[in-house]
């Protein structure tokens, strides 16, 4: 039987992703922490290295990796002070993991004090081959409070060749002790455009056909984190191939496309309830994940605000250059007051859809209600406005579309052409004017004749009161004196025509005479008394009330007087029904 050779077995070659393949393996090469580098390699050219070093940072921004470079430093055998060569034993066993002299140790899986008593007595025996025995600690805030205890002496006072890196995410759990017998570097998030440049160098390198715009996206996805964005460009090259096509990014990494956002933004500025409902329709359809659709809605109405801000540095943003313009021109859509808002709501429902049992609809609902947030105009706008109306100009601002309207509490002057209304489910602190027609407001029959002398010119009864409404200490006071009619001077008392307000009103206005007071007094220039003109003459407070039935043409007077009565026509208008007269007999 003719014997059968065999030919040499070939396995394939392991494949090693980015994150390890071009992870920096000398301090040139690190990104984005030039305030670490600089000052460690000064400390090694100098001589002044430190027995423990802490090295604090978000995920993926190159502590561990930095740890690697400063004990192949220190241990290297060929390069230079502050330069490993990467080329010897030492530089070749540390950067694979396998050095004896160097032991990396996860502190989430050695974190009792038993094995730090372990790793304790293994520092007194001296390196098998190199100058330093250097332990790395990853993840040291995982420590058990008897491990950090047990590793105070000897953290504070090492053997001479023993040295400590430890490395962390969650600085504020590092004990005070411990912090104070290290050197401490705090590692920051890196850039996107550094990120950027590295993973066009590594397409370059790898030869990988990939867009600007499909890599900003996977720069956007990383967070700042290089780690982060090397593991998503990974991915994608894995789902696409060598050429990496734009919808391939998005639908891959779950992102949302800037297009989405800012379609999502203009139907909210301009009111389509409808346009936003297709929005999630699409969504849905696409797959998208809706939570995540609201978490970079919010972030977008964030990066709005810091632009209507006026910050100049849009680096902080965290977005591509290229999408700077457009951001510009929809914070041009909205007020500040109006993206405050608009954000308020967004993360008030962000909330919401945690614990929603159907998150399309509540989605839908939230886009609905911001559609309505962004017509509203402040509170502010509208006091000037009506101001303007009372003294017969056109409104500053362009009302808003009609809606259902309450009437002005006192039947003023602005109770018919100037209509406020709250809309549902709004802040208290908005509410939206009518305006009927376009001819301005004329000022009431009744003071427009009459002219009064205030520091020697002609002083209408209504914008003398304005004045004194505007000048008015108490914010709450100021709608309430706007209702009456009009103020007039004579020597040293400020009369106030009460016109058809309400006894509310009147109460209001008596209970803050002295405010009143001292604003006319402001306006005026000279001390003057204020009183409330035209009092109805108060009843018996404790004269018992009998209720009597009305009938016939009394009935009909009580009526129409009462319907005059703006409390009574706000009512009315909410709860309209028969209404029985019944007159109360003091």
């Amino acid at each position: 039987m003719p014997q059968v050779t065999r030919g040499p077995t070939h396995f394939p070659m392991q494949y090693q992703v980015l994150a390890r393949k071009w992870r920096p393996q000398s301090f040139h090469e690190l990104v984005g922490q030039e305030h670490v580098t600089r000052t460690l390699v000064n400390a090694l050219k100098s001589g002044r290295v430190a027995h423990a070093f802490l090295f604090s940072g978000p995920r993926g921004s190159g502590k561990t990796t930095t740890a690697r470079i400063l004990a192949k430093a220190l241990n290297c055998h060929a390069g230079k002070p502050g330069e490993p060569c990467g080329q010897c034993v030492a530089c070749t066993e540390i950067a694979a993991g396998n050095c004896m002299d160097v032991l990396e140790l996860d502190a989430a899986s050695h974190g009792l004090i038993d094995q730090i008593r372990e790793v304790i007595d293994a520092v007194n025996y001296n390196p098998a081959r190199d100058r330093h025995r250097i332990y790395i600690l990853d993840e040291v805030h995982m420590l058990s409070t008897g491990a950090f205890n047990a590793l105070l002496k000897t953290l504070e006072e090492p053997p001479p060749h023993v040295i400590f890196i430890m490395a962390t995410t969650e600085y504020h759990k590092i004990p005070a002790t411990i912090l104070s017998r290290c050197q401490q570097y705090a590692f920051k998030l890196i850039s996107f455009p550094l990120i950027r440049t590295r993973l066009e160098q590594i397409a370059r390198a790898e030869s990988i056909q990939i867009s600007t715009t499909a890599l900003e996206q996977v720069v956007f996805a990383s967070g700042g984190s290089m780690r982060d964005a090397m593991s998503a460009f990974d991915q994608v090259i894995a789902f696409s191939g060598l050429t990496v096509r734009d919808e391939d990014v998005i639908l891959l990494l779950g992102l949302v496309e800037p297009a989405v956002l800012e379609d999502t933004v203009r139907a909210i500025a301009t009111h389509d309830a409808e346009k936003t409902v297709r929005i999630v329709s699409n969504l849905v359809e696409a797959g998208q994940d809706l939570q995540n659709f609201w978490r970079r809605l919010l972030a977008h109405f964030r990066n709005l605000m810091v632009l209507k801000a006026g910050v100049a540095d849009t680096s902080i943003l965290g977005v591509p250059e290229t999408l700077i313009p457009q951001l510009r021109s929809q914070a041009d859509l909205f007020s500040r007051e109006d993206l405050l808002r608009l954000y308020d709501a967004l993360f008030k429902i962000e909330g919401e859809l945690k614990y929603a049992s159907q998150v399309r609809f509540q989605v839908e609902m939230g886009l609905i209600e911001l559609s309505q947030i962004a017509r509203m105009r402040s509170l502010e706008q509208l006091i000037d406005d009506v101001a303007r109306l009372y003294r017969g100009e056109p409104a500053a601002t362009a009302p808003a579309k009609p809606g259902p309207s309450i009437p002005q509490p006192g039947g003023g002057p602005a109770a018919e052409p100037g209509r406020y209304s709250q809309q549902k489910g709004m802040p208290s602190t908005a509410i939206v004017m009518e305006k009927p027609g376009p001819s301005p407001v004329e000022p009431p029959a009744s003071s427009e004749a009459v002219f009064r002398e205030l520091d020697g010119t002609n002083e209408r009864p209504r914008d003398l009161l304005l004045k004194i409404a505007g000048s008015v200490q108490k914010a709450s006071l100021e709608p309430v004196l706007l209702s009456l009619s009009g103020a007039e001077l004579r020597g040293d008392v400020v009369t106030l025509d009460p016109g058809t307000v309400n006894e509310f009103f009147r109460r209001q206005i008596r209970e803050n005479l002295p405010l009143v007071a001292q604003a006319a007094t402001a306006v005026v220039g000279h001390p003057v008394r204020v009183q409330l003109g035209e009092e109805p003459p108060q009843a018996a407070a404790d004269a018992p009330s009998v209720r009597t039935p009305v009938s016939g043409s009394s009935e009909e007077g009580l009526m129409q007087r009462l319907q005059r009565e703006p409390v009574v026509k706000s009512f009315l208008d909410v709860f309209p029904g028969p209404i029985k007269a019944e007159k109360i007999d003091k």
